[in-house]
């Protein structure tokens, strides 16, 4: 009997252990599909609880000595490095608010800069803040500074630039520094600023302009700090009604004092009062909990999550969240479709996920407000045509709406993924029409294995962030266009902000509306095609480019060749010219950039050598607007009769000295200025067509 009791016991310890063991698992292994958690990289938390770029966060708290500043960042045209802020608010040792009389910079817009994750104001040699004369218009609107920080690189100080505003997924918006120039003039005791002949009425902005604070206060705070702003507005009024019933209302609490020195400065201040601290993320907590889906073999999945569906090599998602997607299966057969509204956000987080399928793209996100159709089709053609023309203007109206679901698809440390379609479409092994980020620490490979497939098709922006990610189409390779299957093709804009990006495609590496590159490292090589092959710019301000093209251009800007064919007497559609308002162009301002193609040795020259880049401005007579436009230029007798923005020259004859422009064969006024830095060499050239 004893006996029995003993085996009973050891029988219920062995079922607690094993017990134990399947719910320890849970959290580590495919073998449940209900809710697991993982460890969220501490790279990625960090670069949300720190970052200050203008995507990301709305107020800023700049701590200098016994003064709490709080600020309205302003950044340059990236709106990734703050050069200037606008003060909100002034807070002393006494944590009280202080008026214009203590602190005249109040209300006023002042140099400042970012680095190491934080602001500073700058100061001159005094100690003192450095006021930057700026202008607003009626309503508060901020709309012009004075270039005292040369963004245009033109070695003019004086002259005023265009500020436009941006609004982040926070419902934070900030002001970015243009390179467009506008004309401050004095007419009848008005002050006006000109652009294109348009004048509108401003005012100067400084501690009296109380209308500027009141409107960036209101513009900065993001949706969760406007709804603390109406509360407490709210609760002001109610006060006030509340003081004004009371006969003995006339008393204050301060004895009739006011520190701040106007009492409709203290009311701003405290209306706007959120601390940059609200806005950053709780780097303690070092997991996350997803919705786990398993794939399994013969094309079969499970989950426990409500909101998505399982049926024959088919998931369906249909509802925001965070999502963790493993394999039972070597390789699983289907689709994996994302169906969300364009105000909701997901991640969907791959673990060593293989998934191939022949009857189209692997992975789908859907934006289901968006009634358009999806057949994607490109109707790319010659450039001469009216097809790309149409193809240009539906690239124009896809990327300038704002609206779309938040999607990131996510490939953790350690972990290898590969994605592969051998559907005979143009939708691409990931199809998108999401604001799309591929980012982790892991690796992802896809594979596009029919002739007329993209590796990713986009009709929205696509960030790849910290990721391994690399991108093959079918017949690469081939030096001519089979199918014209591409890396991206993007209706949006393509950003490399940090990882690697590695393309082998047979078309375009890279077709998109805009390209930015801040860091990491892009491979590019087309074997028919470009290399880059950007609508509207290309914009490389950090990391490493690398790019081939063995039969067409490395890197291509299709405005400012049209701009060119139209200054050459060519009929073009001119909607299609560069536009001064949307920072056409080809820019390089940082980073090892190197360009390869056939034009490239056209001219005798050898890759991989030294390599120079002109960004040109073009003056139209009569007019003070700028735009971006191409020049024909000579260097150590070697002449280029294309548009040099066109791609960039290598040459192993290139050697870093300053070299003369030419602009209609004489010398511009004033003399280009050449920059070199790891042999790459920049040049600034206003080129004009005033007589």
């Amino acid at each position: 009997m004893k006996s029995k009791s003993i085996i009973s016991l050891i029988a219920v310890l062995l079922c607690a252990v094993l017990l134990f063991s399947a719910c320890s698992q849970g959290d580590t292994t495919s073998a449940d599909a209900g809710v697991v958690t993982r460890v969220v990289e501490a790279e990625e938390q960090e670069a949300k609880a720190t970052s200050i770029t203008a995507d990301s966060i709305s107020f800023y708290d700049v701590t200098d000595g016994d003064y709490k500043i709080k600020i309205s960042p302003i950044y340059d045209r990236s709106g990734k490095e703050v050069v200037a802020a606008y003060i909100l608010s002034v807070v002393g040792k006494d944590n009280k608010a202080l008026g214009e009389d203590k602190f005249p910079m109040l209300r006023s817009i002042v140099e400042a800069s970012s680095a190491d994750n934080q602001i500073k104001l700058t100061k001159d040699k005094k100690g003192n803040y450095i006021k930057i004369e700026s202008y607003a218009d009626s309503k508060g609107n901020l709309i012009a500074m004075k270039d005292v920080n040369d963004l245009n690189s033109n070695g003019n100080k004086d002259e005023y630039i265009k500020l436009r505003s941006i609004t982040n997924k926070q419902g934070s918006t900030h002001y970015l520094a243009t390179l467009d120039t506008v004309e401050v003039v004095k007419e009848n005791n008005k002050t006006y600023v000109v652009q294109d002949g348009k004048k509108t009425e401003v005012h100067v902005v400084n501690a009296k302009n109380k209308s500027v604070q009141s409107a960036v206060e209101q513009q900065t705070a993001s949706k969760k700090e406007k709804e603390q702003i109406k509360k407490k507005k709210k609760k002001v009024t109610t006060t006030k009604k509340k003081s004004n019933a009371d006969k003995s209302g006339n008393k204050s609490d301060n004895n009739g004092k006011n520190p701040g020195g106007n009492s409709d400065s203290d009311n701003n201040s405290d209306s706007g009062n959120s601390s940059s601290s609200d806005i950053v993320v709780d780097t303690n907590d070092k997991t996350k909990a997803y919705d786990q889906i398993i794939l399994q073999k013969n094309g079969k999945a499970k989950t426990g999550s409500k909101k998505v569906t399982c049926s024959s090599n088919e998931v369906k998602i249909t509802g925001g969240g965070d999502y963790l997607i493993v394999s039972e299966a070597g390789t699983w057969h289907g689709v994996i479709k994302l169906q969300l509204k364009n105000t909701e956000e997901a991640e969907l987080r791959f673990e060593d996920v293989n998934i191939s399928y022949n009857s189209g793209s692997v992975i789908q996100l859907i934006d289901t407000t968006e009634s358009a159709e999806r057949s994607f089709l490109e109707g790319e053609a010659a450039a001469t045509t009216s097809a790309d023309d149409a193809l240009n203007d539906a690239m124009d109206d896809s990327s300038d709406r704002k609206g779309a679901p938040d999607v990131s698809l996510s490939f953790p440390s350690g972990t290898s993924s590969h994605f592969e379609s051998s559907s005979n479409a143009s939708t691409g092994v990931i199809y998108n029409e999401a604001k799309l980020t591929i980012k982790g620490n892991g690796t992802l490979s896809v594979s596009a294995t029919t002739n007329t497939n993209n590796a990713i098709s986009s009709s929205k922006a696509l960030t790849v962030k910290n990721a391994n990610v690399k991108l093959q189409t079918a017949a690469y390779g081939a030096t001519s266009g089979i199918g014209g299957s591409r890396g991206i093709f993007s209706y949006g804009k393509v950003n490399v902000e940090s990882g690697t990006l590695t393309i082998q495609s047979n078309g375009d590496a890279i077709r998109c509306t805009r390209f930015s590159q801040e860091g990491g490292t892009l491979n590019a090589s087309s074997s028919a095609c470009d290399g880059i092959d950007s609508e509207s710019s290309i914009d490389i301000s950090g990391g490493n480019a690398n790019v081939i093209a063995i039969q067409k251009s490395s890197f291509k800007v299709r405005r400012v060749n049209l701009q060119e064919r139209y200054d050459n007497g060519e009929r073009v559609n001119r909607n299609d010219l560069v536009r001064s308002d949307k920072g056409d162009g080809f820019y390089i301002s940082g980073g090892t950039v190197i360009g390869e193609s056939k034009k490239v040795s056209d001219y005798n020259m050898k890759p991989k050598q030294n390599t120079v880049v002109c960004r040109t401005v073009k003056k139209t007579k009569g007019s003070t607007s700028e735009t971006k436009a191409p020049v024909k230029w000579n260097m150590g007798g070697v002449t280029s009769s294309n548009a040099c923005v066109k791609f960039l020259y290598s040459s192993s004859g290139l050697s870093e000295k300053n070299y003369s422009v030419k602009v209609n064969n004489k010398t511009p006024n004033p003399e280009p200025t050449w920059k070199w830095s790891n042999g790459l060499g920049s040049c600034y050239v206003p080129y004009s067509n005033v007589k």
